[in-house]
Formats: structure tokens, C-alpha cells, sequence
């Protein structure tokens, strides 16, 4: 197998980082500090409920909130429990997968997109007897794609089979 280069990195997060620009999705974090009690019950103390980038900012923040909490009880034991999740859906473990499995279907499908366009430019260029009707490899890549425009369009289903589940049980 071939060592993939941090530059392939960089490029897949640039799909994933589109695809969520895409979806609107708006990155937001809940932070809770609390206690366990002696009965096994969580206590919480404090919570936030905050942007991402505010919280990547202000990190010190909460952890200035934490040890005021440790102060104010030393025998507790307190901890810190960070949640990311997307705003507009709120924060269901549910939807979150569903949320990262669509996010990855539509980079994929920006991956291979890319990658069909390099393809056709080089040839396009450097071969003068191609033929983009009858070449095999992009045969085959454009099928794939098919598949991951597919997939897509199966994880936005799902997603929103979901969500209307969820308003269902909500509105009961």
C-alpha cells in the first residue's frame, strides 16, 4: 500500500471542512462541570453552552470555572464533560452519527469528483488519442461515483427519517 503524504490529509479535511459548509452545519460544544455523589448520581454544578470557536478560544475559561468549583468543593471530585454537536439538530447522539456519515459520504463524493477532473485535464492534455467514452479507468471512476452520489443521497434520507422521528417524540 502506498504511504499517503500529509498533503492527502490536508486535502481531505478541505472536502470534509466543504461538506459541512454545504450542510450549514454550525459546530456549538456544551460544557458541564459536576460531581459524582456517593449514591452514584451526577451533580451538575455549572454548564456552558457555547460555540466552538469561542470554546477553543476561551479554554482557560472553563478551566478557571473548574477550579473555583474545586474550591468551593474539595472532597468532590469535580470533572468536566465537553459535547460537540451541530446547533440546528441539538445534541442527540442519534443524529450525530448520521451527521458524520453524511459529512464523509459528501467528501467522498468531492474527493472523486476532483479526481475524475484531474484525470480528464492530464489526458485532455498530454494524450492525444483519448477517448473519455471508451477509457476504462474513468469508466470505472464514474461508476463509483454513482455510488457515492448515491450513498449521499441514502445518509440525507436517513437523516431525515431521523430528525422527523425525533420532532415526533419531542412533540408527544
Amino acid at each position: 500500500m502506498a504511504q499517503e503524504s500529509i498533503e492527502d490529509f490536508m486535502k481531505l479535511a478541505r472536502y470534509y471542512a466543504q461538506a459541512e459548509k454545504e450542510l450549514e452545519i454550525q459546530h456549538w460544544v456544551h460544557v458541564s462541570l459536576g460531581y459524582s455523589s456517593q449514591d452514584g448520581r451526577r451533580i451538575v454544578l455549572f454548564t456552558y453552552d457555547l460555540p466552538r470557536e469561542v470554546y477553543e478560544r476561551r479554554e482557560w475559561v472553563i478551566e478557571w470555572r473548574k477550579a473555583k468549583l474545586i474550591c468551593q468543593h474539595p472532597k468532590a471530585g469535580i470533572q468536566g464533560f465537553v459535547s460537540y454537536y451541530d446547533k440546528r439538530l441539538g445534541n442527540d447522539p442519534k443524529l450525530t452519527s448520521d451527521l458524520r456519515s453524511l459529512i464523509s459520504a459528501k467528501a467522498q463524493v468531492t474527493k472523486a469528483q476532483k479526481h475524475i477532473e484531474e484525470y480528464l485535464s492530464y489526458h485532455r492534455k498530454y494524450n492525444l488519442f483519448f477517448d473519455e467514452n471508451t477509457d476504462q479507468d474513468l469508466i470505472k471512476a464514474r461508476r463509483k461515483l454513482e455510488v457515492k452520489i448515491a450513498n449521499v443521497s441514502a445518509a440525507e434520507e436517513r437523516m431525515k427519517i431521523k430528525i422527523k422521528e425525533i420532532k415526533q417524540s419531542t412533540r408527544k
